[in-house]
């Protein structure tokens, strides 16, 4: 769920009650420390941070208690200027099988699409279950926070770069091959190039980008298979897949603007 308004927590049990859990998995090891997510957004909360969307994945053990969650925050004393708000966002589960993760995002106003930063230009930092302390993650959103003009300043250089037809013909050939790693030669390019909104028509690798980041995220796109059936790309919803798309969709950008 996504709102331009902060969630409550009444929300927040709602849409994933798995950030509320208080024990641990009986799987894990005695050395496992539980990170209670709802006890970090608390301590983020007082540094200005406060949820505005929130997902869960689908889980047989536990009734979905230990799932893994992802929460992105937006502060609103920070602003990029125009439709950009920068956000961190928050993953984390309580089965031991991930760490607590925070990454650097960006949400925009004109699609109500979030993005994702790639891990090497803003950083992801994990905080291991073992040993954990809330300092180690006021000490990484901190650390986010100082890296966000960073943030602006890729984003405006990407919208300084003009694309010629054939750049933009690529680059959605090596985003479906993000999508569909083993290829997708039903899509059409042109179908993944039409923007949905007036707000997103434009030439600028930014602009390019974010139409085609929503089309490989939020799916949509019909094609048409061999034999004619048709069939329309679907939403990704699991939170790793969604991430590393992100990700790897703005490593892709970069390339483009050096």
């Amino acid at each position: 769920m996504c709102k331009n308004e902060p969630l409550s927590k009444k929300d927040l049990m709602r849409l994933a009650p798995s950030i509320f859990t208080k024990s641990k998995c009986d799987k894990v090891s005695d050395r496992y420390s539980l990170v209670n997510t709802i006890d970090v957004l608390d301590e983020l909360s007082n540094k200005g941070w406060e949820p505005y969307e929130v997902s869960q994945t689908k889980s047989k053990y536990g009734g979905g208690v230990y799932s893994k969650h992802m929460v992105r925050l937006r502060n609103s004393d920070i602003n990029m200027g125009g439709d950009e708000i920068p956000e961190i966002v928050l993953t984390n589960s309580h089965d031991g099988r991930n760490s607590f993760k925070l990454h650097a995002g960006i949400f925009r106003l004109v699609c109500s699409n979030g993005l994702v930063i790639a891990t090497q230009t803003f950083g992801s930092t994990k905080v291991r279950h073992q040993g954990f302390e809330m300092e180690d993650i006021i000490k990484v959103t901190e650390s986010i926070t100082e890296d966000l003009p960073n943030v602006i300043q890729c984003v405006d250089k990407f919208k300084m770069i003009k694309l010629s037809e054939d750049k933009k013909s690529e680059f959605v050939r090596r985003a479906v091959r993000i999508r569909w790693p083993e290829g997708n030669d039903f899509i059409k390019t042109n179908d993944i190039l039409t923007p949905e909104r007036d707000g997103d028509v434009g030439e600028d690798l930014w602009t390019v980008y974010n139409v085609v980041q929503e089309k490989m995220i939020k799916g949509g796109v019909s094609y048409n298979l061999k034999g004619g059936r048709q069939q329309t790309a679907r939403e990704i919803i699991n939170i790793d897949r969604r991430i590393d798309i992100n990700k790897k969709l703005w490593e892709l950008t970069e390339e483009y603007s050096s």
